[in-house]
């Protein structure tokens, strides 16, 4: 069984030596699925076409064109398309670690040690209709094109770009103190992960909720108010919308029938598959494997 930690994302962004990265994500025709997750890096999202549903924590957000969002290290978070509404996004992922100084200056003691000690975060979204949420995007621009040049110095250049963001946040008191309410907040959210490491490992089998109880040690009916408090969907609901996610990964991956995704990804009707396929991408699994053969295509 998946213990809470293996929630975690262990690809390595980046390397040692540059341990950032930038992913830029493109999907004409939706199955974007990231299902929930943590890292230690903090990640900087924005969204250039389209939109897609995020949720950092417990929090589901809408986000659109234009938007920007900050995940601060260790906080769970998914991805997803809304049907199979075409969507472009950029993601900056970069260890926290990058931002220490040898040199406790001002800077260090009053935001770098909070932030790397999570005894302050970043803000969830950044206001781009504000003054300083454009210039913020725009500073992100310039790291995606240094980034995608790789110039001599390119490097030293971002980490110059990531500490004028910190600085802007800096100047509109936007760094979020952490406050006794969000420690009993993120306990509750530690909590959690249990259960979803336990679906997240046995999807493809029957799970049944008594089982998701005892992991989390709680009797059927409690457990069922708990998980919904926290993830708006009753776990039967999660648990389907995981093996859907896993679906669409699947189907990007491997040249499968149908039935075999169906089978491999927990379902035992096809019909029922297909009918929960259809009403979260947007297509029928069918329609979707032709999609994504127009995306080669193209």
């Amino acid at each position: 069984m998946k213990r809470p930690e293996d929630l975690k994302d262990m690809f390595i962004h980046g390397t040692p030596q540059i341990p950032l990265q930038i992913y830029n994500q493109h999907y004409p025709f939706g199955g974007l699925a990231v299902p929930y997750h943590w890292h230690r890096e903090i990640e900087l999202i924005y969204i250039e076409e389209g939109c897609l549903d995020m949720t950092i924590n417990t929090d589901t957000h809408r986000v659109y064109e234009g938007e920007f969002f900050c995940i601060n290290s260790q906080e769970l978070h998914q991805l997803c398309s809304i049907g199979s509404q075409s969507s472009v996004h950029h993601a900056l992922v970069f260890s926290p670690d990058i931002l220490g100084f040898d040199y406790w200056d001002k800077a260090q003691n009053e935001y770098i040690n909070p932030l790397l000690g999570s005894q302050c975060l970043l803000p969830q979204t950044i206001y781009t209709e504000e003054r300083y949420g454009q210039k913020i995007v725009e500073i992100f621009k310039e790291i995606l094109g240094l980034y995608e040049r790789k110039e001599p110095g390119w490097y030293l250049s971002v980490k110059g770009c990531i500490y004028q963001i910190l600085g802007i946040l800096a100047r509109e008191e936007l760094f979020a103190a952490v406050t006794e309410d969000v420690i009993g907040y993120n306990r509750k959210i530690e909590r959690a992960k249990k259960a979803l490491a336990y679906i997240h490992s046995h999807y493809t089998e029957k799970i049944y909720l008594s089982e998701l109880a005892q992991v989390m040690q709680m009797n059927p009916q409690y457990f069922c108010r708990f998980f919904k408090s926290i993830f708006q969907k009753t776990p039967i609901e999660y648990i389907n919308h995981y093996r859907i996610t896993q679906a669409v990964k699947l189907m990007q991956e491997k040249d499968l029938s149908i039935l075999e995704v169906c089978l491999c990804c927990g379902f035992e009707s096809p019909s029922y598959f297909i009918s929960l396929f259809k009403k979260q991408i947007g297509m029928t699994p069918d329609e979707y494997r032709h999609a994504l053969k127009r995306k080669k295509e193209v």
